[in-house]
């Protein structure tokens, strides 16, 4: 029993943390979905190490040996648990942002993690000596559960009614409950006689294994890992990457593992093999347009083509895992395969793709990797035991083969086919860690201007035709709220105008000679885009600056530093995707703000979203700042979008102003329920608009 328990205990803190310290540095590198990628690499990085130093423990050492090594590591791993992880971001902040991420989640993860990412296979091969050579993936089945569990608690008991303090606090003592059961394993292995260690040791299997079953073994493995971490890439493009939406996808992952390993026979090659076909069709079209479905759908969507890829993965890895002997060699495998998925999205997509390629390709390979499967001769007849025996018929394989052959083709074809279209107005496109840039010039019917898109969304456009260049698109555009503002000011003083977000650079159109404006730009490609493809910076008549770097490290590092930059105007217009990323929402940033502006200083928002309003979460900041709000709306035309935007301000020259009273939208009050965000937890369910 104490093997079972420790087991659970181990994995349920190896996937509690992952969402706890994904969270406390996401808000230092943007907040973009890149950090949680990058999280996911040294997640299974260091799973990877576990199973390597498992592995070559149980092979180079007598068992009391293992234990003397393995109770140094424990105790050693004990003077290094994260409880100052949140001090560190000062020294990483100047560091390339992928480099940083992995370098702060070693520094003040790196060794407990290791341990814990150890504990299961190691307890495997223990149990598996002292139950004299059962078999033992009833504890894979509880590390699964665990891990399964620790994830789905964390949204629903954790990280509503703890602070991230007291998270790493709480998870620090079940460190030290992991490490007692640990001890108490380890005085029941050494209580054993060493002949009956030997003469069971002699009993375990290692029977040879086939290079091909290995190769699929790794290539299932990791051809999983890159289905989940390219799924929640594509996912949090239209939405903001807050843990939940974490969370989920790597629920689902570790579901299909507990299913598929089962003895309940979950997988079925006839059922899953073609609901995938027919959902990869389905991946097409939210691929290309997810954008104009509402969240939930997306979401659906995603996660049933990420639960079923997953299964068929997962399904086939069960049928091909070792039966006699080999387990830490398959779980050893499992783990490099993991890495290397992750390793292929976090690293190699980045640098080889313009876009998020990965999910297609990931998708395809399922369908190529499957059929592979299928025509592969098993060894050994125990392989086939958990198959039912039609999927395991070679006629009922034939058809399956040709089948999915056919629709990866037809697949393959409609791909290439519907990319063509997509990226026909194409100028320039471009990839980094913040995510996809592309700047097109659409020149069809009436529309004739140039737009920047961040992976789906339009971040700000420029007429093409010269006479109308320095006239603000979109958002910007002359009697939107931003604009209606920056006018009624102006006519008070020359402005001292901070904005948070360059975007195209627009908004500097209507900066005038004495103006001073400054934006604070997270992504050095969108500053790149906008001075070389926009010509709003370059004609600006104000004095205009652009800092690089999150805005709100840059405005607490100026503060820090004594320097308060009191904007007449202060703009928050920081998209990732189609949403503001949500650390520059809390209640923390705007206490920063509101620091950063004139005595009569205004901070206007931009609000648009398609399914979110922001609106609730703002009503709350201004009660708690003292400041009035102003709302407006402005309607798009068949060529222009709707635009959104929210003003902050005791400034009596704009809450008393006729002009501005009759553009405004009235809020009433009781329409809204009043939404707290603070940097410890932010939730998307109170403002679901298709909730609302």
């Amino acid at each position: 029993m104490q093997y079972f328990f420790s087991v659970f205990v181990s994995a349920f803190l190896v996937f509690q943390i992952q969402p706890i310290i994904s969270k406390i540095i996401l808000p230092w590198f943007g907040g973009g979905a890149s950090v949680w990628t990058t999280c996911m690499l040294f997640f299974q990085l260091f799973l990877l190490m576990g199973y390597l130093y498992a592995y070559t423990l149980t092979k180079v050492f007598k068992v009391k040996s293992q234990v003397v090594v393995h109770l140094t590591c424990l105790l050693l791993s004990l003077m290094f648990l994260p409880y100052n992880v949140a001090d560190m971001h000062q020294d990483v902040m100047l560091e390339q942002p992928t480099w940083a991420v992995l370098k702060v989640l070693f520094l003040g993860l790196g060794c407990p993690y290791f341990i814990l990412s150890a504990n299961t296979p190691l307890l495997q091969h223990w149990f598996t000596r002292e139950s004299q050579g059962s078999q033992p993936y009833r504890l894979y089945a509880v590390s699964n559960v665990g891990s399964f569990l620790a994830l789905v608690s964390y949204p629903l008991f954790i990280e509503p009614f703890l602070t991230l303090e007291s998270q790493l606090k709480l998870w620090s003592a079940f460190y030290w409950l992991f490490v007692l059961l640990v001890g108490w394993i380890f005085y029941v292995v050494v209580k054993q006689k060493n002949s009956k260690l030997e003469s069971i040791a002699n009993q375990i299997s290692h029977s040879k294994v086939g290079c091909l079953r290995v190769f699929l073994w790794f290539t299932f493995s990791a051809l999983g890992v890159v289905l989940l971490v390219s799924t929640t890439n594509a996912l949090t493009q239209n939405i903001p990457p807050v843990p939940f939406l974490w969370i989920v996808p790597l629920a689902l992952y570790l579901l299909t593992y507990v299913l598929a390993f089962s003895q309940l026979g979950f997988y079925n090659r006839v059922v899953w093999l073609p609901l995938f076909m027919l959902l990869t069709f389905v991946a097409l079209l939210i691929y290309f347009i997810g954008g104009q479905f509402d969240i939930l759908t997306q979401l659906f969507l995603y996660l049933v083509i990420l639960f079923s890829g997953c299964m068929i993965c997962h399904g086939e890895l069960n049928a091909l895992k070792p039966h006699q002997g080999n387990t830490s060699l398959f779980y050893l495998v499992l783990a490099v395969g993991g890495v290397f998925g992750s390793f292929l999205v976090s690293i190699v997509a980045k640098n080889l793709f313009d876009d998020f390629l990965e999910f297609p390709l990931a998708i395809f390979s399922v369908l190529v990797l499957t059929a592979m499967a299928l025509w592969w001769p098993p060894k050994d007849k125990a392989v086939t035991e958990n198959m039912d025996d039609n999927a395991a018929s070679h006629s009922q394989h034939s058809k399956l083969t040709l089948g999915i052959f056919a629709v990866a083709v037809v697949w393959l074809l409609a791909f290439m086919l519907l990319n063509k279209q997509y990226q026909q107005y194409d100028i320039v496109q471009g990839r980094n860690f913040y995510g996809i840039l592309a700047v097109k010039d659409i020149t069809q019917g009436q529309l004739n201007e140039r737009r920047l898109i961040d992976g789906t969304t339009s971040h700000g456009s420029q007429s093409l035709i010269v006479s109308q260049a320095a006239i603000p698109k979109s958002y910007y555009r002359p009697e939107t709220g931003v604009q209606l503002v920056i006018a009624a000011l102006s006519k008070e003083r020359k402005l001292q105008v901070g904005i948070i977000g360059l975007g195209v650079g627009a908004l500097a159109a209507y900066g005038q000679a004495g103006d001073h404006y400054t934006f604070y730009e997270l992504n050095p490609l969108v500053s790149d885009y906008a001075a070389h493809y926009f010509s709003y910076l370059s004609d600006a008549l104000a004095e205009v600056d652009v800092k690089l770097g999150d805005a709100r490290v840059s405005l607490q590092s100026e503060l820090d530093s004594g320097q308060q930059n009191a904007f007449d105007l202060l703009i928050i217009d920081a998209f990732s995707g189609d949403l503001i990323p949500t650390h520059l929402m809390t209640q923390e940033a705007f206490l920063l703000y509101q620091q950063h502006i004139a005595k009569q200083g205004t901070i206007a928002l931009h609000i648009s979203n398609r399914h979110l309003s922001l609106l609730p979460v703002i009503l709350h900041h201004s009660e708690n700042l003292g400041m009035q709000v102003m709302l407006f709306e402005t309607p798009g035309g068949d060529y222009e979008h709707d635009a959104q935007w929210v003003v902050l301000t005791n400034n009596s020259r704009l809450t008393e102003s006729e002009e501005l009273r009759k553009k405004q939208t009235v809020i009433i009050q009781q329409q809204y329920k009043k939404v707290i965000w603070t940097d410890d937890y932010s939730s998307l369910l109170p403002i679901l608009k298709v909730l609302n």
